[in-house]
């Protein structure tokens, strides 16, 4: 990553390497703050990723790694025989486009039914499997059995298992879509890139996925304040994004536009007032697994829109799906540490 973000400055494609040091930064920031929480802040005797899942990242990166090189292998072969000709970009992605895109995010929701549904199912599917088998799996197991008091733990740890095998895949295809190009195998993915990701430019899906494995790692250490943090920033960050792009492209050209962007001030005001429905909904679901008080429905959900609408305003050259998930999640945070 940092490679790519050095590579953006020679080529002199700034905004790029803005987007892409940023990036690199709360990405390495993130994996050292949790070392150190791990190792002197929590009581608990676990590694950064338990076992099982451990020995299954290393099974993913084994088996994903061989198959995507016969995919950039396949495709080598294909553009030596014949030239491909690739379309040249466009300046405003279609609207189909840029709703597959804002769908694609809707993936990250996935994490909520770990961290509070599917992750007890798995944990119990483990400790089931156990019972059957000899002692000498149980001890291998151990760690299944060590956070049996705190199922949330589990979820934690698993969470952070999916997110991460996630993030291998994405960034290994990332890489080879900038420093290889012509032998990217997944070159339809494209479509949904805008003309500025085409090149040098770490893509939204790396954004998004550093966010959230940053949080993750970072915050889902303090239970049971930090998943219920990252699962209420997540569904602000997602759905005030969505609302405010495409009800922004489909209702808002009508009117003024965000200094000389391509923003409208009706995609700003509907972006902002999704962010708090969402934000009240989840917290209303959430509630059935975390004691929320008065002050946090009422300040969580108002303080996320508004940092919503600000950085929707401020149009940084930082990816949004970087900087709304990062920086709601810290911010709400350590607001709900200061009122619980």
């Amino acid at each position: 990553m940092l490679k790519i973000s050095l590579l953006a400055r020679e080529k002199g494609e700034t905004k790029a390497f803005i987007n892409n040091i940023t990036i690199s930064i709360v990405f390495i920031a993130s994996i050292t703050l949790n070392f150190l929480i791990v190792s002197f802040f929590t009581p608990w005797s676990i590694n950064f990723i338990v076992f099982p899942f451990d020995i299954l990242m290393l099974g993913f990166i084994y088996t994903f790694l061989p198959i995507f090189y016969i995919l950039i292998i396949h495709e080598k072969r294909k553009m030596s025989k014949r030239k491909i000709h690739e379309p040249s970009p466009l300046k405003i992605l279609p609207l189909k486009y840029d709703i597959y895109r804002k769908l694609t995010h809707l993936v990250v929701l996935a994490i909520i039914l770990f961290y509070f549904t599917l992750g007890f199912l798995v944990k119990n599917f483990f400790v089931y499997l156990l019972d059957y088998l000899p002692n000498i799996f149980s001890d291998i197991f151990y760690s299944v059995y060590s956070i049996e008091k705190n199922p949330m733990i589990f979820t934690q740890y698993l969470v952070v298992f999916l997110v991460g095998i996630s993030l291998i895949g994405l960034l290994t295809a990332d890489f080879v879509r900038i420093l290889k190009p012509e032998y990217y195998p997944l070159k339809p993915v494209n479509q949904i890139l805008r003309e500025k990701e085409l090149h040098m430019r770490l893509g939204p899906q790396i954004s998004m996925a550093v966010g959230c494995f940053s949080i993750i790692i970072l915050y889902g250490l303090f239970q049971p304040i930090g998943p219920f943090i990252i699962c209420t920033s997540m569904t602000i960050a997602i759905f005030g994004d969505i609302a405010s792009n495409l009800i922004g492209r489909t209702v808002g050209d009508k009117y003024k536009y965000i200094r000389n962007t391509d923003k409208t001030y009706i995609g700003l005001i509907a972006g902002i007032i999704v962010a708090l429905v969402s934000g009240i909904i989840i917290l209303i679901i959430l509630s059935e697994f975390y004691k929320i008080g008065f002050l946090g429905f009422l300040l969580l959900p108002i303080i996320g829109s508004v940092i919503i609408g600000v950085l929707d305003y401020l149009d940084l050259e930082i990816d949004d799906n970087l900087t709304n998930i990062f920086l709601l999640s810290t911010v709400l945070f350590f607001i709900t540490i200061l009122i619980q």
